[in-house]
């Protein structure tokens, strides 16, 4: 009898978003202090990709339009264009708008990596890579159903603290619209 691998037929989908916050903050001046009441923004400062297998279109853009098959789950993932480290963003929901609703709720979930690689400061280069603890959060759902859900991408942005350049302080949350279709 020959060795049979079975595999789900679900897979697991990752969409990482990029946030220029200088455009947010240039242009959102008046930022919500309420997460439950987040400032709707335009499609010209985010930045979301997917494996290009589900990327339908829009890859690279505020309005990625992507797909997913019922059973698959999709982790979104936010970061800012300094990747964290002076402004920084935190996907904090994804909420059902118009539409199909295909998504179930969304939970936060964290994977720890006690040895991740990182540069080392030490080096001309980075390299050789030395590790360091780290732990990698995303927003994730099981797509529940077929069809076509736009929604909302909520996202805290924080910024350096004017009195503190070792602290992060929050700047406001703000929301857009992206697209997901599910066959």
């Amino acid at each position: 009898m020959d060795d049979v691998t079975l595999k789900s037929s679900s897979q697991a989908i990752d969409v990482l978003i990029v946030i220029d916050t200088d455009y947010v903050r240039a242009n959102y001046k008046s930022p919500s202090t309420d997460p439950n009441k987040p400032v709707g923004i335009d499609h010209n400062s985010q930045h979301m990709i997917v494996s290009n297998a589900n990327a339908i279109s829009g890859q690279g853009s505020a309005d990625l339009n992507f797909s997913a098959r019922a059973g698959d789950t999709v982790s979104f993932r936010g970061t800012s264009i300094y990747q964290n480290s002076d402004d920084a963003v935190i996907i904090y929901n994804i909420k059902y708008w118009s539409g199909d609703q295909v998504f179930n709720n969304f939970v936060y979930n964290s994977v720890r990596r006690k040895q991740a690689a990182v540069p080392d400061v030490n080096s001309l280069n980075g390299l050789p890579a030395t590790s360091a603890d780290i732990s990698f959060a995303s927003i994730d759902s099981k797509v529940r159903s077929t069809g076509k859900e736009n929604f909302y991408v909520q996202f805290g942005l924080y910024i350096l603290d004017p009195n503190d350049s070792n602290k992060q302080i929050l700047y406001g949350y703000f929301y857009w619209d992206p697209t997901i279709t599910v066959k």
